[in-house]
């Protein structure tokens, strides 16, 4: 691996992690009780919208991501490699938090593909930019 392609892994990486925090600290602004949806049982069972929201802006964060790692030098291998860290973050949190199970489990099979989006995205782009 080279520099760019090493580079890209780590851009790419920290892109999703600083998305994510952003867009769940704009979250927590917008509707307090996100931030305490994993530590209260009952808030957990009813603020099912809440969830929802928080696993979208984590795809919407992975799929920048895969953009971000493409557009710097990576290819598939590099995304993969981007994925596979953010899938090994999201079981570290999974188990520090726990519930709800589906929520996990949802966010850990759309990190690999919200990624791969953004890598070919960015591959039809610059592929349509030199056929003009």
């Amino acid at each position: 691996m080279n520099f760019r392609k090493i580079l890209s892994v780590i851009v790419g990486f920290g892109t999703i992690g600083l998305l994510s925090s952003v867009f769940a600290k704009i979250q927590g602004m917008l509707f307090a009780s996100s931030l305490e949806i994993f530590t209260n049982q009952e808030l957990a069972a009813t603020n099912i919208s809440q969830f929802v929201i928080k696993l979208i802006c984590v795809w919407i964060s992975c799929f920048l991501g895969g953009l971000t790692t493409t557009r710097i030098g990576g290819r598939v291998r590099e995304n993969l490699i981007v994925g596979s860290l953010i899938m090994l973050v999201v079981g570290w949190l999974w188990l520090s938090a726990v519930n709800p199970i589906w929520f996990w489990v949802l966010m850990i099979l759309g990190v690999l593909p919200s990624v791969f989006l953004g890598y070919k995205v960015t591959s039809a782009m610059s592929k349509t930019k030199t056929l003009f």
